[in-house]
């Protein structure tokens, strides 16, 4: 359905809360105060069957009992009386839902009952569903706090997404004390109907918002998904954080949402495919929503360290290389303007030591000096010093910075002294860091957003070669296969299945008995390789079924009675049809790993990286 009526949902001109109450503690009545204090301008009704009045409003015992049409229910009663609600909801022509009730498929096969009677009755009236199992909406802008929040958001320019109320809560929390502003911020829940795939197309279609945080535990319709974050990601930023990598965590987001995680290897590259930034940790989720809120994208990986301790100065840029950034390289006329400001025993490269005597008017001075042409971001430290007023530089550095348009980070290292800056900074929409690790972490994440769009626009060259494949012999071969009770091919046959995709293969021929081999050898040469032909032994080494540099004929012969002796021993019951024979590359210059299959979610998956005896150990591959 997509973004359908998504804007009586984001954008209603009347709301009513279904379960409105004057309770102490309740969530109809945290949703009623919540409305109130946001100042929504639009009309609020509170339904209540019990009560005349909700908060001081007129209260209706029934949604079809509102004078005028309904935009928006928030529901907030128990889950087995909404597909009732539901009803009426539709009777009474209202677009959109918000449901707040928990109970759902997380809990079992008598909820995910009750979810498909509210989900069949909701399609059938066109009624669009948020929830269940979810914290509710807040859009700031347009006053509207459809939500049991504690408060309410700042304004601005992200779209948070989450499936997890607790996140949610902990985002804004986070948001209040670092100043962060949001056009959306939503508690997405089951995903009943609306999912990420249709929020992403709205929000992000918004001209208002400038990124997006997603707060992932499971996808729905993975299709959607992917289309509208490719879609988006090209013009916005996408900053993802998926839950349940591990499969105990897979197992926790599956009771937790109702539906099971995906591969997490196969999400990580279905993220960068469409273009979106995943992070590892919630830290680092909140330390890029907080540069995503107040600061410019970075062009690219340098980043310039400006600091007044070494120490710290050193941690910052051994942070960078780590991270696979850039430190920022001062050109002759950058070092020559700082040579003129700054003490004659000041570090003359990045990091930018300008000494721990440094006072305001050195911080702003140095920062005067930076060509935005040298770098891509911008690092200050500062640790407490006698000389140095943590406020006093903050306050001094706003308008040199104000003229950057790079990314601007800072790090007030320390506690109690360095307050009064981080809130001067956070005041003036200046990103601030506990340590520079931190901050470098942040940058790194959102120059690999700009290197993700770098590879969405990538062509391959175009090839000039004809290719030519032979259908029906793989047909034949893959048949053959099926038909077997592990479905499996030989090696020989593995190697023809290749070939009849036109990709070249080393010749390789099947040997039934030690004269067989012997033959083959001499019409081979030397050096040759022989393994063990068996469907029933997958890995041929481990059954001392492989012998290498074999280069006569009593080697030959040797080789072939060790693989029967030794493949006898390993499985006494395998099916042995003999030896295969090839020549040996004595000195290859790559072994390549190629794996293909149809993941049940994001459907055909390759795998491409190094191969050999450590494939699995390096893990030197990308999907």
């Amino acid at each position: 359905m997509s973004t359908y009526n998504l804007d009586y949902l984001l954008n209603p001109g009347s709301v009513a809360v279904i379960g409105a109450s004057e309770k102490p503690g309740s969530i109809g009545s945290a949703l009623m105060r919540n409305m109130l204090q946001a100042e929504f301008p639009g009309r609020l009704i509170p339904v209540n069957p019990n009560r005349s009045t909700v908060h001081g409003l007129p209260a209706r015992p029934d949604i079809r009992e509102a004078a005028e049409a309904v935009d928006l229910a928030v529901i907030a009663t128990p889950i087995a009386t909404v597909p009732g609600i539901i009803d009426h909801c539709v009777q009474a022509g209202v677009k959109g839902a918000v449901i707040i009730s928990a109970g759902g498929r997380e809990t079992g096969s008598k909820g995910l009952e009750l979810e498909t009677r509210i989900k069949d009755r909701a399609e059938q009236g066109g009624l669009r569903l948020i929830g269940p199992n979810c914290l509710g909406i807040v859009c700031p802008d347009k006053r509207v706090n459809a939500s049991f929040a504690s408060h309410m958001p700042h304004k601005g320019s992200l779209a948070f997404i989450s499936q997890s109320g607790a996140i949610c809560t902990s985002m804004l929390d986070l948001s209040l004390r670092e100043k962060m502003g949001f056009r959306y911020f939503i508690s997405i829940g089951s995903m009943l109907d609306v999912d990420f795939g249709d929020l992403i197309d709205y929000v992000g279609s918004d001209p208002q918002v400038q990124s997006l945080l997603l707060y992932i535990e499971s996808l729905s319709n993975f299709r959607k998904f992917m289309s509208a974050a490719r879609g988006i990601s090209r013009l916005k930023p996408i900053v993802i954080i998926k839950s349940g990598k591990s499969q105990a965590g897979a197992r926790a987001a599956a009771s937790h949402t109702g539906s099971m995680a995906g591969q997490d290897e196969v999400y990580e590259a279905a993220f960068k495919r469409a273009g979106a930034v995943r992070v590892e940790s919630i830290g680092d989720f909140f330390r890029c929503a907080e540069l995503l809120a107040k600061q410019p994208r970075p062009r690219g990986p340098r980043l310039t360290v400006l600091t007044n301790s070494g120490g710290p100065g050193v941690m910052a840029v051994d942070a960078i290389s780590e991270s696979g950034l850039e430190s920022s390289e001062l050109s002759p006329e950058t070092i020559e303007k700082l040579d003129r400001v700054l003490p004659a025993h000041w570090s003359r490269g990045n990091p930018i030591d300008i000494l721990g005597d440094a006072t305001a008017k050195r911080y702003v001075q140095a920062v005067s000096c930076l060509d935005k042409a040298e770098q891509d971001g911008l690092l200050i430290i500062l640790n407490p010093q006698a000389m140095t007023d943590p406020g006093e530089v903050a306050e001094e550095l706003i308008q040199a910075l104000a003229e950057k348009n790079f990314p601007v980070l800072t790090s007030w290292m320390g506690g109690r002294g360095v307050e009064r800056g981080i809130e001067i900074f956070n005041n003036a929409r200046i990103a601030t860091y506990n340590n520079p690790e931190e901050a470098v972490r942040a940058f790194m994440y959102l120059n690999r957003y700009a290197k993700n769009l770098q590879e969405l626009t990538e062509i391959p060259p175009y090839s000039p070669k004809r290719l030519s494949f032979d259908r029906d012999r793989a047909a034949e071969l893959i048949k053959r296969g099926l038909a077997r009770k592990n479905g499996l091919l030989t090696e020989k046959e593995s190697k023809d299945l290749i070939q009849a995709y036109g990709i070249p293969v080393n010749p390789t021929r099947t040997a039934g008995s030690e004269e067989e081999a012997v033959l083959l050898a001499r019409d081979l040469g030397y050096p040759l390789v022989m393994k063990v032909l068996s469907l029933d032994i997958a890995h041929k080494t481990e059954a001392g079924g492989v012998q290498l540099d074999l280069r006569n004929e009593d080697e030959v012969r040797k080789a072939f009675q060790d693989i029967m002796r030794s493949a006898g021993n390993y499985d006494p019951q395998a099916g042995i049809q003999g030896v295969t024979l090839q020549s040996m590359v004595l000195r290859p210059e790559l072994e390549l790993l190629l794996g293909a299959k149809t993941d049940e979610n994001f459907g055909p998956v390759i795998l491409f990286g190094m191969g050999g005896i450590f494939a699995e150990v390096l893990k030197d591959r990308n999907l």
